[in-house]
């Protein structure tokens, strides 16, 4: 993790810092975060991770039990249900928007990423995956013509980043997640809102069920 002194407060380049090695799956639910480690990694003071870590807290990246170090969130099955329905009737938003709202210089560009998003699912490198789909979602979001939807889905998706890594680990999920994937694209280049979003609700239903199989999901406690 870097962070430069210029464009934005060094606070926030270090809430953006952390924020995203949360998304990509570089920290984990449940793994402290350590303040002098931190520190260390972005050059700030203690009181900047301070700060910065209150501002994850309240957007669920993070908790700070009290009298102990903060820890990246962890997902109840509750709270994951919850999140991946939300996810669904958002993303399903912004696949109809986009198709709805996009240049062909845009879909261009979101057929040009899926090179690289396929290359990564045959590569079976979950990182690589999360990386290349968060350039998919940026183009997406970016051609729907609407702030809101991509600020509320980026902070969506990292609240979800351990089960979305979760479920590409699953043998053979990455296959079929790009395949589903592929499906989607075609009905989006064919300016097919309809098909696009019902083929993405597929897509996210497919990817919840695996995600909510896993063992390592926390059970609910309520």
């Amino acid at each position: 993790m870097k962070i430069t002194r210029i464009v934005a407060p060094v606070r926030a380049q270090a809430v953006e810092a952390i924020r995203d090695e949360i998304i990509r799956g570089n920290l984990l639910p449940g793994q402290r975060l350590v303040e002098r480690e931190l520190c260390e990694q972005l050059d700030v003071s203690r009181n900047t991770i301070r700060e910065a870590c209150r501002q994850l807290e309240a957007e669920g990246f993070i908790e700070i039990p009290p009298h102990k170090g903060p820890v990246v969130s962890t997902i109840s099955d509750r709270d994951a249900r919850d999140l991946y329905e939300f996810r669904e009737a958002l993303e399903c938003l912004a696949v109809r928007l986009f198709v709805e709202r996009a240049t062909q210089d845009a879909i261009n560009d979101l057929h040009d990423s899926c090179t690289t998003l396929f290359a990564a699912h045959d590569s079976l490198d979950v990182a690589a995956m999360i990386d290349a789909k968060n350039h998919f979602y940026e183009i997406i979001y970016a051609g729907t013509e609407n702030k809101v939807v991509g600020a509320q889905a980026k902070l969506l998706n990292g609240r979800l980043a351990g089960l979305r890594a979760q479920s590409l680990s699953q043998p053979g999920r990455p296959a079929r997640s790009k395949n589903e994937i592929k499906d989607v694209l075609l009905a989006i280049e064919a300016r097919d809102a309809a098909a696009a979003a019902d083929l993405w609700r597929q897509h996210i239903g497919n990817a919840a069920r695996t995600a909510l199989n896993d063992p390592q999901t926390t059970p609910d406690s309520l």
